[in-house]
C-alpha cells in the first residue's frame, strides 16, 4: 500500500465514521429512534460505535501500511 492511498483511505474512513455519527445524533435528535431507548443513550451508543469503528478500521489501515512500508525496504 503506498503512502498516498493509505492518507486516502484513512481519510475517507474518518469522513465516513463522522457522517455516520452526525447522522445517528441527527435522527435521534428529530426522534427517529431503532431502539426504546432515552435519547442521550442513543447518542452515546452512536459515539462509541463510531469511535470504535475508526480505532479498529483505522489500526487495521495502519497494520497494512506498516507492513507494506516494511517490505520497500
Amino acid at each position: 500500500m503506498s503512502d498516498r492511498v493509505f492518507e486516502m483511505s484513512l481519510t475517507s474512513l474518518i469522513v465516513l465514521v463522522f457522517a455516520w455519527i452526525i447522522a445517528g445524533i441527527g435522527l435521534a435528535v428529530i426522534g427517529i429512534r431503532w431502539i426504546n431507548v432515552d435519547m442521550p443513550l442513543l447518542v452515546f451508543l452512536t459515539l462509541l460505535a463510531g469511535f470504535a469503528v475508526l480505532i479498529f478500521a483505522g489500526g487495521v489501515l495502519l497494520h497494512v501500511w506498516g507492513k507494506s512500508y516494511m517490505s520497500r525496504g
